[in-house]
């Protein structure tokens, strides 16, 4: 099934220079790394699409996460208690509830749903500017990159 190479000296190493490896450009110090320019002429836009939507839903969780967290450091400091005293106070309490709209659920609620548009809105707009680059960039030629090794 496996099979053990025998154990010897280890294979010699290739040549510094020699067959297959290009001399030193005469322009550049030895040590210096190469160079190479590169046009970025189209984007793939299903590529785009599903890394836009990917980095959303990440956006998305972060959102709640971050709702959630909230919430439970206001409600936790009476930040809403004292809300609800001060609209009863100047209101007629039967008139309006402030405690409903204050609850975490009706947080999470909003949050969800601005999280969702969110969402949306960020895979479509990515993919349109990804559209919209890639008919730029047959116009004019794209974005020009300079690559170097070191």
């Amino acid at each position: 099934m496996f099979r053990l190479a025998p154990r010897g000296p280890p294979p010699p190493r290739p040549p510094a220079r020699g067959p297959g490896r290009p001399a030193p450009t005469p322009g550049r110090p030895p040590g210096q790394g190469r160079r190479a320019k590169l046009r970025l002429s189209k984007i793939n836009p299903l590529t785009v699409t599903r890394l836009s939507f990917a980095f959303s839903l990440c956006v998305f969780v972060v959102l709640l996460v971050a709702v959630a967290v909230l919430w439970f450091v206001l409600n936790s400091i009476g930040v809403f208690d004292s809300v609800s005293d001060a609209a009863d106070t100047l209101t007629d309490s039967s008139a309006s509830n402030v405690r409903t709209w204050l609850s975490f659920g009706r947080a999470m609620e909003i949050s969800l749903l601005v999280g969702a548009i969110n969402v949306i809105l960020m895979t479509v707009l990515a993919t349109l500017g990804t559209l919209l680059y890639n008919l730029c960039a047959e116009m004019i030629g794209g974005i020009e990159l300079t690559l170097s090794d070191q």
